[in-house]
Parts: C-alpha cells; structure tokens; sequence
C-alpha cells in the first residue's frame, strides 16, 4: 500500500497541466465532486473550481489546474447567467426541490402581466439574504451544515445585482411554473431570488430547475462533458485545457519586450522600458495580463498609470499574481 501511494504521488507530479477546464456539471454531484473527477482524470492535484453550484444544479463550472489556481480570484468576480424554472403557490424548506414542502398554496389568479411587474422589482442592486442550505462559513460551519442539524442563524444580508430578468415561458394552473432567465452579480443566490419573488406575489415560490449558462465571457457551449474526458491522452487532455493566457480574456493584454521577464519574476518594478505594447485604451487601475510577444502568460497586475499618458519616469503596474 505504501509503495503503491508513492508511485502515484510520482505520477501527479510527472503529469503536470497548466489550465482551465470548462465543465458542464450534470445534476447530481457537488462541485466538489467535480473537481475530485478532474483530478483524477488528469491526474494532477492542484485542481479548484471558481464558483460552486448547487449539486441539483447543472451547467457551466470553470476548473483551474495547476498554476491555474493562481487565477481564481480573477475568475471568482464574474458575472454570471442562468437558466431556470421556478413554482409559485409552493414553498419548500431548502428554496428548491431538495427541500420539504412548508406551504401550499392555489396561486391561479397569479398572470403573465403580474409576474412580469414583479420580475421588474428585482433589477438592479437588491438587497438578499442567504439561504441556509449554502455552503458559506459562519462561526467555522458551512451554513448547510447548521441547517442539516436543524439549527438556524442569522445571515447578513448582502447587496446583489441583478443585471437582467427575464420570463420565457408560462405555464398556468393552481402552481403557475414560469421559465426564466437572470444575469447577475457574483453572490447571488437564484433560490433566494425565487422565494422573495414567490414572497411578493403573495402565493410564495421555490426553485424547480437551473442550468448556468454563461460566467463573463466563458459560454456554456464552450464546456466539456465528465464523460467525455476519460480516455484521453496527456496530449489531448492539454488541447482541451484554455491556456493561461486565454483563461483571462476579460483582461486587457500588456506585452512585455524580451529579456524582461527576469524583472517580473523578481518582483521588480515595471518601466515603460520594458514594455514592448500596451492597450490603448487602458486606464488606471484596470487589471491587465502581463505576457511575453509570444503569448507566455507572467503575471497579473493593476496598472498604476493611464495608457495614453504613460511617463517614462514612473512605475507602471503592481503585481497581484506572479506565474514565472
């Protein structure tokens, strides 16, 4: 046993991939699932998501291996769409499906032109609450982990933006079910958005269904299957794998000239000597992607300088991750 865990502690570090895997989650397993799967398939340990998704929910889950850990905090903060179904007339104790039915009731005078107004009241910056079966830390417990022993705590409420909602499709009886689409702020829980609608409506309501579509610029068509990754090769595994530099495509693109790239693995100051191309419309405090002319991706930084008035004499970015 202890001979077979040393050959597989070998076997991690030989097969070394640096990037980040689109995943379209199936219901069923836990984010964290998913990572373990991928971990395993690639066999690499240094593997993380983005952002988590209910185990009932699908769709898309950005995986960082390797160095590509390093880049989460750039990928974290991204806005997000999905694709749902929710109920009205129908409460449940986890806000979705998983959950015990609390309340029941006929919301069949519930109409299009109703759902519509109040779907209209949850754009922009509203104000929500967590629900307890979510995975955030409170008191050094998962929110999930209280409400499974039956407790409840105080969560405090967070501002959230809902960018868009949008109903797609009714379909009406005593519990009108409604399809609908949100593009939102990272943070927002879509079971919470449903019960506070339900909760304006009067009649209550529970999530049914949800698929994530987008995460900023990364689309769920874009994704892979788990099933389709067993069975590859080390080199058809990185094919599939968005290199670091395209893992961050929401960044401006700072080119270094050559020779430079001691100096950002030193942690040096960065001079517009060393800059070989900068975006024209870059501002300060914009994060850009610091890369070789030949794509290598350094490090990710904040530019200190506006770009149509870089002086020469100045520091131009602070480090936030260094790659090299």
């Amino acid at each position: 046993m202890k001979k077979k865990r040393i050959l597989e502690r070998i076997d991690y570090t030989r097969n070394r991939l640096d990037g980040v895997l689109l995943v379209d989650k199936p219901g069923g397993p836990s984010s964290h699932d998913v990572v373990d799967r991928v971990r395993q398939v690639f066999k690499i340990k240094k593997v993380g998501h983005t952002g988590t998704l209910d185990p009932t929910a699908t769709g898309l889950l950005l995986i960082c291996l390797g160095r590509a850990t390093k880049l989460a905090p750039f990928l974290q903060n991204l806005n997000k769409v999905y694709e749902g179904k929710m109920i009205f007339g129908v409460t449940t104790s986890t806000l979705d499906s998983e959950g015990e039915i609390v309340e029941e009731k006929d919301a069949s005078s519930l109409s299009p032109e109703k759902i519509e107004e109040i779907f209209a009241h949850f754009q922009g910056e509203i104000v929500q609450t967590p629900p307890m079966f979510s995975a955030i830390h409170q008191d050094g417990k998962r929110l999930y982990e209280l409400a499974r022993s039956g407790q409840e705590v105080k969560r405090p409420p967070r501002i959230v933006n809902v960018h868009q909602l949008q109903a797609l499709r009714f379909s009406f009886n005593s519990h009108p079910q409604v399809e609908f689409r949100a593009h939102c702020s990272k943070g927002t829980y879509i079971r919470s958005l449903c019960a506070d609608i339900g909760k304006a409506s009067g009649f209550g309501a529970y999530q049914l269904s949800l698929r994530r579509t987008r995460i900023g610029p990364f689309d769920l068509k874009q994704a892979r299957k788990l099933e389709d990754l067993d069975g590859k090769s080390k080199e058809e595994r990185e094919e599939i794998l968005l290199s670091l530099k395209d893992a961050l495509p929401h960044l401006p693109l700072v080119t270094i000239k050559r020779g430079v790239e001691k100096i950002v693995r030193w942690g040096r100051p960065l001079y517009l000597s060393h800059i070989h191309e900068l975006p024209s419309k870059l501002e300060k405090g914009d994060r850009v992607k610091l890369c070789t002319q030949e794509g290598k991706l350094l490090a990710v930084g904040i530019s200190l300088q506006k770009g149509t008035h870089f002086c020469e004499d100045r520091v131009g970015f602070k480090y936030l991750r260094v790659l090299i």
